[in-house]
């Protein structure tokens, strides 16, 4: 079901906020439990408002409630639009939210429901924040309320950062947006104006953030310090992203020294997480406070059998062919720079020198499954074997033996395992990018030994049959230190890869490198050979950078909005 009456986002927030007052009136799918003056809590604003960080919505409608079409994660907007990984599922018919399969293939329209998801869950994320700093506003006797305004504008930074990577410009809104002025706001600032409004918000929070807080996964000033050098490395500000990283990296962040538990165990990967979506079991909820938006991505059981690790799944977001290849490894122990898609790495082939890496983070017929024991990985456990290939993705799903999953059955592979917005790591490459193109390669090229080497000293997965035995033929060692600026660039560009991959960064890097329509051509090109849904299929420059602005909005918006160039 369309919801007419909230299909303009200024109409959203306009009617969301008049129903938090008095009028209910003009919406066709109410908000349950909506806060009114009378049962006001801030704190309880504030943490409505962090919980938008899931998607997750209690409008009453499906699809706020399982954003599995739309997830934080973004795993169907960047993975599977940058050749990390294929839609998966049952056929390229299977289309959660109506629209996947066009989003693999680039023909993504501007009727999109997934497009629409996405953009509404957005904005619903920033009424949250807004309500609530209104709310802090006009509190007296607070004493918290400077640090809660603080984080909140960190909030809603996140948010707006999210709409600028998808969508290149959008309508903005804040606190300060006159209630009957939000419906004339248009959708087309540029690029500057919108990255000094995500600045000013992480600015202001800055000196009034704590370095740490007493409560895990709050917004700290590192948070807003990390989210600044990243705004500084989406605008080429390379001194700057340097300056404000150094910041992060001096915190109390470092890497884990387990990449398996990192990817398995709730908890473990807190040093390592500068910031993380927040996820929970036995909480009162039905199921538990569970990453839904990655619920389809677990691996099939068709029998439901019970030596199977999570009973059952549904196998989307299957790691692709191009991305196991990148994990290929030359006589030295390094990536194949320019030749690693030449040949294919077969799925059960374990003789190959890998990247260690590639086995804790996709799964492989034949290897471990983690610490699960009564069955190696089977081919069964692949749904769709002719569309989609044999890999599964195990990078950050839970244990199955962890006792913070949510159950042995459905929600499959779920529990209280955080998803990661902003990994160490990933501040960490951010500097070595920087420090490339800067001319420094010599910096670059250390950072990026830190993270290879931590790869290098992390426990290897163990053969299924033999513990003493490794699963693969497992080779990595650190670059040279004095390499040239190209192929210190190629080099950071395949790191940011193989140690992020899968975590909703690719695509935007390869937009933000000015290289996303001659890769992703270059990537289905080759890919249509094995995956013939390819074949034909193309990235339109200067179009499918971004997504579409969702027609209903457009239409809702009374000439307010206007459409992206070229759809």
């Amino acid at each position: 079901m369309i919801m007419k009456n909230l299909s303009s986002i200024p109409a959203i927030l306009l009617s969301l906020f008049l129903l938090a007052g008095c009028s209910k009136d003009f919406l066709d799918v109410q908000p349950e439990n909506v806060i009114s003056e009378e049962n006001l809590d801030i704190e309880q604003l504030v943490v409505n408002a962090y919980g938008a960080l899931d998607y997750r919505y209690n409008t009453g409608e499906f699809r706020d409630h399982w954003p599995f079409d739309h997830a934080p994660s973004n795993w169907a907007f960047s993975d599977i639009r940058s050749g990390d990984a294929y839609k998966g599922g049952g056929g390229v018919g299977d289309n959660p939210g109506g629209g996947m399969h066009a989003l693999e293939i680039h023909q993504v329209f501007p009727s999109s429901e997934n497009v629409y998801n996405l953009w509404r869950a957005l904005y619903f994320a920033i009424f949250r924040v807004n309500n609530a700093i209104r709310s802090l506003n006009a509190a007296t006797g607070f004493d918290k309320k400077e640090l809660r305004i603080a984080e909140l504008r960190v909030l809603r930074a996140h948010f707006y950062f999210e709409l600028m990577k998808n969508f290149g410009t959008f309508a903005y809104v804040s606190d300060q947006t006159p209630v009957d002025q939000m419906a004339q706001v248009p959708n087309s600032f540029d690029q500057a104006f919108l990255w000094g409004k995500i600045e000013e918000d992480l600015l202001a929070s800055i000196p009034i953030l704590p370095e740490t807080q007493p409560e895990l996964g709050r917004v700290n000033k590192l948070v807003a310090y990390a989210y600044l050098a990243k705004a500084k490395l989406f605008q080429k500000q390379w001194s700057e992203v340097i300056a404000h990283a150094d910041r992060v990296l001096a915190g109390p962040y470092s890497l884990a020294q387990d990449i398996e538990r990192l990817y398995s165990i709730p908890g473990y990967g807190n040093s390592e997480n500068v910031f993380a979506i927040q996820y929970s079991i036995n909480d009162g909820s039905e199921y538990g406070n569970l990453n839904f938006g990655n619920l389809l991505n677990s691996p099939d059981s068709p029998a439901d059998d019970v030596n199977h690790p999570y009973l059952n799944g549904d196998d989307f977001h299957k790691p692709s062919q191009n991305l196991v290849n990148a994990f290929k490894v030359d006589a030295d122990g390094l990536p194949l720079l320019d030749t690693y898609n030449n040949a294919d790495l077969a799925p059960r082939d374990v003789t190959t020198p890998v990247d260690p890496r590639l086995d804790h983070a996709v799964g492989r017929p034949g290897i471990k499954w983690k610490s699960w024991n009564r069955m190696a990985q089977q081919d069964n456990w692949s749904r769709d074997v002719p569309t989609y290939g044999y890999y599964v993705l195990k990078k950050n799903q839970i244990d199955p033996n962890s006792d913070q999953r949510a159950s042995g059955g459905f929600p499959w592979a779920k529990g209280a395992l955080d998803f990661p917005l902003i990994k160490i790591s990933d501040v960490m490459l951010w500097k070595a990018e920087a420090a490339i193109e800067l001319g420094n390669t010599a910096t670059g090229m250390s950072i990026i030994n830190q993270i290879r080497e931590r790869a290098k000293n992390s426990p290897y997965v163990r053969d299924f049959i033999d513990d003493t035995r490794l699963a693969a033929n497992y080779q990595i060692n650190l670059y040279p230190a004095t390499v040239s600026q190209d192929y210190a660039r190629k080099a950071l560009r395949m790191e940011r890869r193989l140690e992020l991959h899968n975590e909703g960064h690719h695509f935007y890097d390869l937009v933000r490198w000015g290289i996303a329509s001659q890769w992703i051509n270059n990537y289905m090109a080759a890919e249509s050979a094995k995956r013939t849904y390819y074949a034909g299929a193309s990235f339109t420059p200067n179009r499918d950078e971004y997504l579409p602005v969702p027609q209903i909005e457009i239409d809702a918006s009374g000439g307010v909005y206007v459409q992206r160039p070229n759809y």
